[in-house]
């Protein structure tokens, strides 16, 4: 399977030198005896080659979350980051790192002061993530870009949705948040927003964002879904958070539940243990009380996701996951499928949309000649289910073997 939404081809001939994709075409007796002397032919009989899975919105709480993402089939992230220098250094260092998926950072992430992003998560020494006023705004998001920022990050929420009775946080101020945008675009830079109430999306959508990093937990009106269509907003709905929020105790049963989730070589016994008892999923019903609020939204996030779908918006593979990473992909391919999504299409979202909302399709997201060899390759049909995206064989990161590696490398949360 390809990604480019041809037909999958049986009895493939896949060929690969120097980290990129040769040809793709029939494995006739012909096509593999004109290969070049000492070509190492690989037999991959009874087994399925997809395109490396592309996170389009992830945090890493540490170097072992990155290499857990790699070893479940992703090979590129887009990287949630406070500090642009530190990220651009990750950046570079991922390129050459066979043990992490390639890394592309938004950053920083601005933020009203004391606001969602500035409850414990560290500044930038380089640039004001908190500016208060237009000036300041365009004068951070150029300080970003003269560092090596090529994306930024807005949070545009109070976090009422999901906190109250909690008070509301801080809230960037609208004549900040445009001017953040508008610099950004006129510099070159995407600028992803995190806007999950409605009102806010329609902000950061008038204000030029180019893509919302979170689904939108209201209905959405006609209007907007056609301005988003217009302007190719990506929509990265993250509909497992939300899913994880309104009930984390059904949501982490759920999941559990598959046998190649828990099997040797799956989560860790330990972060297992812990996520099966009452205190875990307590914990996040006292971070995040309202969670009625969240579970009651449930069926506008899904009803939501199938209108832009339908519509033509693209729609970005996401996950946000901190319990689950790297396996957040094939959880939310199948609240995608639930959703309505077909297989293919669920994976599209997961590989060549996710590489276009980060401006790099034209090296991977697909298998075409050309292209960076990062692929997959499965031992199930996920044509047929797209959980079997987590029944990995190998993994090839850049033309190199790179796992899954068989340890209990994934932390708890």
């Amino acid at each position: 399977m390809d990604g480019t939404g041809a037909p999958s081809l049986g009895n493939a001939l896949f060929v690969i030198s120097d980290g990129r994709i040769l040809s793709v075409g029939a494995a006739t007796p012909e096509a593999v005896k004109a290969l070049p002397v000492g070509t190492q032919v690989i037999p991959a009989d009874g087994k399925w080659i997809i395109p490396g899975l592309i996170d389009a919105h992830v945090h890493a709480e540490s170097d072992d979350d990155l290499k857990t993402m790699l070893n479940r089939g992703v090979t590129s992230v887009r990287l949630m980051a406070e500090d642009v220098a530190g990220a651009r250094a990750l950046a570079a260092a991922s390129r050459e790192r066979r043990d992490i998926p390639e890394v592309f950072p938004a950053a920083p992430i601005f933020t009203a002061k004391g606001g969602w992003w500035d409850q414990g998560e560290p500044a930038d020494a380089h640039v004001d993530r908190f500016p208060t006023t237009a000036e300041a705004a365009r004068a951070a998001v150029r300080k970003a870009k003269e560092l090596g920022s090529t994306e930024i990050k807005l949070m545009l929420d109070d976090m009422s949705w999901c906190r109250a009775p909690k008070p509301p946080l801080p809230r960037m101020k609208p004549e900040v948040a445009k001017a953040l945008i508008a610099e950004a675009r006129r510099a070159g830079l995407r600028a992803t927003v995190h806007a999950p109430k409605l009102a806010d999306a329609k902000e950061a959508i008038a204000d030029g964002a180019t893509a919302l990093a979170h689904g939108v937990i209201e209905p959405l009106d006609d209007a907007t879904i056609a301005a988003m269509k217009k302007r190719s907003i990506f929509y990265i709905p993250t509909m497992d958070i939300f899913e994880f929020l309104a009930d984390t105790r059904a949501f982490v049963d759920r999941v559990l539940s598959d046998p190649a989730v828990t099997k040797p070589g799956g989560l860790p016994k330990e972060t297992i243990a812990r996520y099966r008892t009452p205190e875990y999923s307590d914990g996040y019903r006292r971070r995040y009380p309202n969670f009625e609020n969240v579970k009651r939204n449930l069926p506008a996030l899904r009803e939501n996701l199938r209108r832009l779908h339908a519509a033509g918006v693209p729609v970005a593979l996401g996950t946000d996951m901190w319990a689950f990473p790297g396996l957040g992909v094939s959880i939310e391919m199948d609240l995608y499928a639930e959703a309505g999504f077909s297989p293919l299409e669920a994976l599209r979202s997961a590989a060549v949309t996710s590489a276009r909302s980060l401006g790099i399709e034209r090296d991977r997201g697909t298998l075409e000649p050309g292209k960076r060899a990062d692929f997959l390759v499965l031992s199930e049909d996920p044509l047929r289910d797209v959980r079997n995206v987590r029944k990995i064989s190998e993994i090839y990161k850049n033309g190199a073997k790179v796992g899954p590696i068989v340890a209990d490398a994934a932390p708890a949360r």
